[in-house]
């Protein structure tokens, strides 16, 4: 077999390679741009290596001059391809400009129609243009691999993901061989006096192909994972599931997470997940935590619907990890529902409120107030560090006469306020509650005597210059009792008995022990 036939057979050959990994990644997701991009890659190799195995063993100059012009289809194509295809892979933003578009594919149209119809069998091509289209050319073909080869190479570098490097890698030195070997074999030997080589372009091009597929198979090139993940989990769940990228940006979303947040598609796609989120939940959730190789779950976290208003839900963040080479890829984020469970907890919520407050003053009841007592003793009896424990008894001095002079609706707003007053300036300190009629309780944890009393000075004394409506003036009785290992019922007593001398010793004061 002759060198001619040997080429042709290899040409023949690549057509099947090109044909098949062409479609074989085109298939992977057929809805994607670099996909549709990178068959027609594929195809132009195809169409440039199909022509040149009959090129090869053509001994007419003028059927040679056919093919040739055929294979002009993807020889003049295959570069201005390559650029858009990487300025799409590495997502450069210049490609949205329609002025970087045009500038990418206008010599490849302009050196296929000088091929087809100023060159050829019985075309008398003038130097200049001949000089011009060769020159034009090689730089047309040089400028633009070296640019993307540099493209390559600089995406790899400035990421922070191992995968990417990793891909970056293969495909910048596959690239680089093919290329190193069409300037030696078609530019650099000629000048050198080696004669000329026949145009193996086209089989070069294996070496960047199979590179390609050598990262999508090993490496999920091309975002390939998630597509099957995302298939197949949204098959089975009924929940709102989404796919994160390794930028916790939302890149895949299931219909039925869209129909319940009410978004297109469109309008979610390539969004920071805390998109979702409202201003308070933001600070709540740490995308970075899904980088720790361990899920993470959130309970009652409120998801934000295209319309302003709120879903419940439970979020489960569960990290996808490439065991190869140890790469995060991105996470799964499954949020449930639970409008329901929500509203059902929110009612209980309100039916304890209700069994454990005081419907006028919003305080605890009676009996909740014992309740937590009973608490407080035990907690203090199981401290190993006790700082004290103090019981508060207060009543409104003469309070019968509100309701006798001023009637008794304006004696509730009268009630209303001393218990707003009493929760300010208990704070978070300890416990208020409205103990029956005019009489509240105050229960004052890890607080000693002393404290206790400076507490109930700062009330009695806020009370009686306080400015009620219609000129009312008011003033408390109080007792306060330090617990000394007696019972609830008797530390109740203790401290209501105090309360009871401070109104026997003239009111508008304070009784402790």
């Amino acid at each position: 077999m002759d060198k001619s036939s040997l080429f042709s057979a290899l040409s023949l050959v690549s057509v099947f390679v090109y044909i098949y990994v062409g479609i074989y990644i085109f298939k992977q997701n057929t809805k994607s741009l670099i996909h549709r991009w990178f068959l027609l890659l594929c195809t132009s190799y195809a169409i440039w290596s199909f022509a040149y195995a009959f090129a090869y063993v053509s001994n007419d100059q003028f059927i040679f001059i056919v093919w040739n012009k055929i294979s002009a289809i993807g020889w003049c194509s295959f570069t201005a391809i390559t650029l858009y295809l990487v300025l799409l892979i590495t997502e450069n933003r210049i490609i949205k400009k329609r002025i970087v578009r045009l500038m990418i594919f206008t010599p490849a149209v302009l050196f296929l129609y000088m091929t087809v119809f100023l060159f050829g069998y019985g075309i008398k091509t003038p130097t200049i243009i001949s000089n011009i289209f060769y020159i034009g050319d090689f730089l047309y073909n040089f400028i633009f691999l070296i640019i993307s080869i540099i493209i390559l190479f600089a995406w790899g570098l400035k990421s922070d993901s191992k995968r990417i490097k990793k891909q970056s890698n293969i495909l910048v030195v596959t690239s680089i061989i093919p290329f190193l070997l069409n300037l030696m074999t078609q530019t650099i030997a000629p000048l050198l006096g080696f004669g000329k080589f026949p145009q193996l372009g086209q089989l070069y091009a294996i070496i960047m192909i199979m590179g390609v597929y050598m990262v999508i198979t090993k490496y999920k090139f091309l975002r390939l994972p998630e597509k099957f993940l995302f298939e197949e989990i949204e098959d089975k769940m009924m929940d709102m599931v989404l796919f994160l990228n390794e930028k916790n940006q939302i890149i895949r979303i299931s219909k039925h997470t869209l129909n319940l947040l009410g978004f297109e598609e469109y309008e979610i796609l390539n969004k920071d997940i805390r998109y979702l989120f409202n201003e308070s939940v933001k600070t709540k959730i740490d995308n970075g935590c899904i980088k720790e190789e361990e899920e993470k779950k959130y309970n009652d976290i409120e998801i934000l619907k295209k319309d302003g208003t709120n879903i419940p839900t439970n979020i489960t963040f569960t990290p996808i990890f490439d065991n190869r080479i140890h790469d995060f890829l991105g996470s799964v984020l499954v949020m449930q529902d639970i409008s329901i469970e929500y509203e059902l907890r929110r009612k209980n919520e309100q039916l304890h409120e209700r069994a454990i407050k005081d419907s006028l003053t919003k305080l605890y009841n009676h009996q909740y107030s014992v309740e937590i007592i009973i608490k407080e003793i035990n907690n203090f009896n199981a401290a190993v560090d006790k700082k004290g424990l103090c019981l508060m008894m207060l009543d409104i001095d003469y309070f019968k006469n509100v309701n006798d002079n001023y009637g008794h609706l304006f004696g509730d707003q009268v009630l209303e306020t001393v218990s707003n007053l009493l929760l300010e300036n208990v704070n978070d300190r300890g416990y208020v509650g409205r103990f029956g009629g005019e009489e509240f309780i105050i229960i004052l944890p890890q607080t000693g005597i002393d404290k206790a009393y400076e507490i109930g000075e700062k009330i009695r004394n806020g009370i009686e210059k306080y400015k009620f409506d219609k000129g009312l003036k008011l003033t408390l009785s109080i007792g306060i009792k330090q617990f000394k290992d007696e019972s609830s019922v008797q530390l109740v007593k203790n401290a209501d008995d105090l309360l009871y001398k401070a109104k026997e010793n003239g009111r508008n004061r304070i009784e402790y022990n």
